[in-house]
């Protein structure tokens, strides 16, 4: 049967594998809605999705939003520019997009979820079918050799060094 949940991701190469495993996962009964990076954030915020594919470099900003995954999407090793770009984020933020739920959403909700990332991410190739009849050799060697979906410990903390650098950096009132 499945799993019910409402889920936002992004209209971008780079999130074509995840989406992918969301929509055939065996265990996950998810309502997908497919938008463009910027408007995910509105979508979140309004309570409209439980769970959101996010740009990073807002993720900080939402309250009732924790991150949920050990997949994210990040500039590969040694890469900048497109992922970033793809996703309207800095290119010094460390990682494009994370994962991220609001409170209340079930743990078993959130294992169907990761199981289902998993499911996309090791199949990228099959994830390029899916969209395409003939997929292109340049989406195919961008999503494994310039994307890491990989959310691990190093970057996380390149991830909060970030957000309280944007912290800093932003305006205080001029109290006089």
């Amino acid at each position: 049967m499945g799993i019910p949940v409402k889920i936002a991701a992004a209209s971008t190469l780079s999130a074509v594998p995840m989406v992918y495993g969301l929509r055939t996962a065996d265990n996950l009964r998810a309502e997908i809605t497919i938008l463009k990076p910027e408007e995910l954030i509105d979508t979140f915020a309004a309570g409209a999705v439980d769970v959101a594919l996010l740009p990073a470099n807002l993720v900080h900003k939402l309250a009732d939003a924790k991150i949920v995954s050990n997949f994210c999407i990040a500039p590969a090793k040694g890469e900048q520019g497109g992922v970033s770009d793809e996703w309207g984020v800095p290119t010094e933020a460390p990682v494009a997009a994370l994962w991220v739920a609001r409170e209340g959403v079930e743990p078993e909700v959130l294992d169907a979820i990761e199981e289902a990332l998993t499911l996309g991410v090791e199949r990228i190739y099959e994830s390029l079918l899916a969209l395409n009849e003939c997929p292109k050799v340049e989406d195919y060697t961008y999503l494994t050799s310039q994307v890491d979906y990989l959310f691990d410990l190093t970057k996380h903390k390149a991830l909060e060094a970030y957000w309280k650098k944007l912290k800093k950096a932003t305006a205080h009132a001029n109290p006089g």
